[in-house]
């Protein structure tokens, strides 16, 4: 992860760096339409969502709005949803599991999963 390149700065402090280039199980990070969208009716600019993203800085900060947009989606970890759990307001929505389902058969996740496993001697 050292090696990312550093896109800049938020507002916290937090280096931005570029995940996209990071694939996931060898999958292109791009391809991959896991990231949060914002129900901006019920979101009330709480921040915990913005604040707690933590290294990946997903979210930026919309000062006029007070609210925060999803300006780096494929930053987000894959199948994360530690914002949308935080959330008191459930103003983040995450696509359906189902949707990581098909990705794991459909990229033969599992069968990665298991030759890692098999490659340090766990099964």
């Amino acid at each position: 992860m050292k090696d990312l390149p550093v896109i800049g700065k938020d507002p916290l402090g937090r280096t931005i760096k570029d995940f996209t280039v990071m694939p996931w199980w060898g999958v292109d990070r791009k391809s991959i339409e896991w990231y949060p969208k914002i129900n901006y009716d019920v979101c009330t600019g709480c921040g915990i969502c913005y604040i707690t993203c933590g290294n990946r800085v997903v979210f930026d900060w919309d000062k006029e709005m007070k609210k925060p947009v999803v300006a780096r989606p494929y930053n987000c970890v894959v199948s994360c949803t530690t914002c949308g759990n935080l959330c008191p307001h459930d103003a983040l929505i995450f696509p359906d599991r189902e949707y990581m389902h098909e990705v794991i058969i459909k990229e033969k996740i599992l069968k990665k999963a298991a030759n890692k496993l098999k490659e340090h001697d766990l099964i």
